[in-house]
Protein backbone atom coordinates (compact mmCIF):
# COMPACT_ATOMS: atom_id res chain seq x y z
CA UNK A 1 0.00 0.00 0.00
CA UNK A 2 2.76 2.22 0.69
CA UNK A 3 4.02 2.13 -2.96
CA UNK A 4 0.26 3.35 -3.86
CA UNK A 5 0.40 6.37 -1.96
CA UNK A 6 4.07 7.05 -3.30
CA UNK A 7 2.33 6.99 -7.28
CA UNK A 8 -0.91 9.47 -6.31
CA UNK A 9 1.97 11.78 -4.48
CA UNK A 10 -0.43 12.51 -1.72
CA UNK A 11 2.74 12.81 0.69
CA UNK A 12 3.86 15.60 -1.47
CA UNK A 13 0.43 17.16 -1.22
CA UNK A 14 0.15 16.56 2.57
CA UNK A 15 3.75 18.76 2.85
CA UNK A 16 2.50 21.07 0.36
CA UNK A 17 -0.88 21.82 2.71
CA UNK A 18 1.65 21.43 6.07
CA UNK A 19 3.89 24.50 4.09
CA UNK A 20 0.69 26.32 3.80
CA UNK A 21 -0.75 25.82 7.17
CA UNK A 22 2.37 27.57 8.68
CA UNK A 23 2.72 30.14 6.30
CA UNK A 24 -1.03 31.13 7.21
CA UNK A 25 0.01 30.83 10.93
CA UNK A 26 3.19 33.12 10.31
CA UNK A 27 0.51 35.73 8.74
CA UNK A 28 -2.33 35.72 11.19
CA UNK A 29 0.37 36.49 13.66
CA UNK A 30 2.29 39.49 11.79
CA UNK A 31 -1.59 40.20 11.03
CA UNK A 32 -2.16 40.31 14.92
CA UNK A 33 1.14 41.63 15.66
CA UNK A 34 0.44 45.17 13.70
CA UNK A 35 0.21 47.06 16.25
CA UNK A 36 2.94 45.49 18.60
CA UNK A 37 5.56 48.61 18.30
CA UNK A 38 9.20 47.11 17.20
CA UNK A 39 7.41 43.61 16.01
CA UNK A 40 9.37 42.52 13.09
CA UNK A 41 7.32 40.56 10.22
CA UNK A 42 7.81 36.82 9.34
CA UNK A 43 7.17 34.79 6.14
CA UNK A 44 7.82 31.70 4.93
CA UNK A 45 8.20 31.21 0.58
CA UNK A 46 5.81 28.46 0.02
CA UNK A 47 8.13 27.70 -3.48
CA UNK A 48 11.44 27.85 -1.79
CA UNK A 49 10.47 25.55 0.67
CA UNK A 50 8.40 23.46 -1.83
CA UNK A 51 12.08 23.63 -3.97
CA UNK A 52 13.57 22.45 -0.95
CA UNK A 53 11.35 19.59 -0.05
CA UNK A 54 12.20 18.22 -3.64
CA UNK A 55 15.20 18.31 -3.88
CA UNK A 56 15.74 16.60 -0.62
CA UNK A 57 15.37 13.21 -2.38
CA UNK A 58 13.58 10.52 -2.28
CA UNK A 59 13.48 9.87 1.56
CA UNK A 60 12.38 13.96 1.79
CA UNK A 61 15.02 14.69 5.02
CA UNK A 62 17.24 17.34 5.82
CA UNK A 63 21.15 16.95 5.65
CA UNK A 64 21.51 17.78 9.05
CA UNK A 65 25.17 19.21 10.63
CA UNK A 66 26.38 19.15 13.89
CA UNK A 67 27.65 22.56 14.88
CA UNK A 68 29.08 20.96 17.79
CA UNK A 69 30.80 17.75 18.86
CA UNK A 70 28.76 17.87 22.28
CA UNK A 71 25.10 17.16 19.88
CA UNK A 72 23.90 14.00 19.56
CA UNK A 73 24.13 12.68 15.63
CA UNK A 74 20.99 12.58 14.27
CA UNK A 75 19.70 10.70 11.26
CA UNK A 76 16.78 11.60 8.70
CA UNK A 77 15.26 14.15 10.87
CA UNK A 78 12.07 14.75 8.35
CA UNK A 79 11.60 18.29 6.94
CA UNK A 80 9.47 20.90 8.73
CA UNK A 81 8.06 23.74 7.41
CA UNK A 82 8.40 25.91 10.35
CA UNK A 83 12.27 26.24 9.50
CA UNK A 84 11.69 27.93 6.62
CA UNK A 85 9.85 31.26 8.54
CA UNK A 86 12.04 34.20 8.14
CA UNK A 87 12.28 37.94 9.51
CA UNK A 88 10.72 39.87 6.22
CA UNK A 89 13.44 42.17 6.61
CA UNK A 90 11.29 45.32 5.43
CA UNK A 91 12.91 48.96 5.62
CA UNK A 92 10.28 50.37 8.89
CA UNK A 93 8.22 53.33 7.51
CA UNK A 94 6.25 53.33 11.31
CA UNK A 95 7.88 54.98 14.07
CA UNK A 96 7.39 52.70 16.28
CA UNK A 97 9.74 50.43 14.42
CA UNK A 98 7.10 47.96 13.39
CA UNK A 99 7.84 46.71 9.58
CA UNK A 100 4.20 45.21 9.24
CA UNK A 101 2.28 46.12 5.87
CA UNK A 102 -1.04 45.05 6.39
CA UNK A 103 -2.00 45.42 2.55
CA UNK A 104 1.05 43.11 2.09
CA UNK A 105 -0.16 40.88 4.94
CA UNK A 106 -3.78 40.42 3.88
CA UNK A 107 -2.52 40.13 -0.41
CA UNK A 108 -0.70 36.75 0.91
CA UNK A 109 -3.09 35.46 3.03
CA UNK A 110 -5.40 35.20 -0.18
CA UNK A 111 -3.24 34.02 -1.92
CA UNK A 112 -2.11 31.11 0.79
CA UNK A 113 -5.94 30.57 1.51
CA UNK A 114 -6.37 29.75 -2.36
CA UNK A 115 -3.35 27.40 -2.27
CA UNK A 116 -4.68 25.53 0.38
CA UNK A 117 -7.95 25.31 -1.29
CA UNK A 118 -6.31 23.89 -4.14
CA UNK A 119 -3.66 21.46 -2.61
CA UNK A 120 -7.31 20.61 -0.52
CA UNK A 121 -9.36 19.35 -2.96
CA UNK A 122 -6.77 17.77 -4.83
CA UNK A 123 -5.66 15.51 -2.15
CA UNK A 124 -9.75 14.55 -1.74
CA UNK A 125 -10.20 13.81 -5.30
CA UNK A 126 -6.96 11.62 -5.05
CA UNK A 127 -8.67 10.21 -2.12
CA UNK A 128 -11.71 9.93 -3.60
CA UNK A 129 -10.00 8.13 -7.07
CA UNK A 130 -8.45 5.54 -4.56
CA UNK A 131 -12.31 4.72 -3.34
CA UNK A 132 -13.62 4.19 -6.08
CA UNK A 133 -10.76 1.41 -7.16
CA UNK A 134 -11.93 -0.13 -4.04
CA UNK A 135 -14.56 -0.28 -4.74
CA UNK A 136 -14.67 -2.19 -8.10
CA UNK A 137 -12.34 -4.76 -6.95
Amino acid sequence: MIGLFEKTKVNDMSFALDTLSVKNNTIARNIANKDTPMYKGTKIVFSEVMEEYFSAGPDKTMPLKRTDPKHLPVEGESMDPRTFVRFQNNPSVRNDGNDVNIDYEMSQQADTSIRYQLFSDLVGRKFSGLKEIIKTR
